[in-house]
């Protein structure tokens, strides 16, 4: 079976903000294949068993049994395990939204300012290694189980946001700990990410496919196969999710109307804006922004 993890696609945190999945396992037969991608929310992933390559924000490194890995929402990454008769490949991750949960951690000021950082600061390393099976953090992930949280269900929501607190308080020390961050090597930078690269300068305005392949020496038709075949999704869906994301952020920190947030993002048109809004989150600008308001 061909497993190929999409952008944004694979999981769906406006329905359910946390996912957790206990010793996943891919061998030679599963035909494992992980494009360049990122997600909506933010991943921790635990290597039972397993080594390979990790290559992120335009820098490669090794990783192997007891490595626990960090993607920030958004955070463009591809993992490369060795994958044959010899080596399995063995991992729990939890995926959360972390807009979600935020509010239940205003309580605790330090881990709420620790949970800010690690969603949406800069992080000094994007892995975290050697984790024996039996460290805490590692007894709390796997230790939740097999899951999927209901956005509607405030009791589910509860209980994710405590097993939440559980976790980041045992990574807390971790990222701190010089002896666990390793030494990442530069490597070249992949064309699709010189692509995102370009939309992160360009989103905000009209979108011109020309213009970005003729930035990279390429023709429009090249430059969309690449992107689709490397990340496994299309530009028009990568760029319309990092415009939404912005949006979600403005909706949140500022008073801005809804039309002024639409034209800031690139979606000048309200009623196609509102609309893009509302295939993406499942609810209208204005309405997230209410729900937002009301759990702050």
């Amino acid at each position: 079976m061909k497993r190929t993890m999409k952008h944004i696609e694979l999981f769906d945190l406006n329905k359910f903000p946390l996912y957790s999945v206990v010793r996943r396992t891919s061998t030679q037969h599963d035909s494992f294949k992980e494009t360049f991608h990122a997600h909506q929310g933010m991943e921790l992933q635990y290597i039972h068993e397993g080594k390979g390559q990790l290559l992120i924000d335009q820098r490669s490194l090794d990783i192997g049994s007891g490595t626990l890995c960090l993607f920030q929402p958004y955070q463009l990454h591809r993992l490369q395990p060795v994958i044959d008769v010899n080596n399995h490949y063995i991992r729990s991750f939890v995926l959360f939204e972390p807009s979600v949960f935020e509010p239940y951690l205003r309580s605790l000021p330090l881990l709420h300012s620790f949970f800010q950082q690690l969603c949406q600061g800069s992080l000094q390393s994007p892995v975290i290694y050697p984790l024996r099976e039996e460290h805490d953090l590692v007894k709390v992930l796997t230790g939740y189980g097999e899951s999927r949280v209901d956005a509607n269900s405030e009791p589910y929501r509860e209980d994710a946001a405590s097993f939440l607190v559980s976790l980041l308080r045992h990574l807390r020390p971790l990222l701190s700990d010089p002896g666990r961050i390793p030494v990442l090597n530069q490597r070249p930078v992949h064309r699709a990410e010189q692509m995102m690269q370009w939309i992160e300068r360009h989103y905000t305005e009209v979108f011109r496919l020309e213009s970005l392949a003729a930035e990279l020496h390429m023709s429009p038709y090249y430059v969309s196969h690449l992107f689709q075949e490397t990340t496994g999704t299309s530009l028009s869906e990568y760029l319309k999710a990092r415009r939404i994301r912005q949006a979600c952020v403005l909706l949140t920190i500022s008073d801005k109307s809804v039309t002024e947030i639409g034209e800031s993002v690139g979606l000048g048109n309200t009623s196609y804006f509102c609309r893009t809004f509302k295939e993406s989150k499942g609810q209208t600008p204005h309405q997230y922004r209410l729900q937002w308001k009301k759990k702050s």
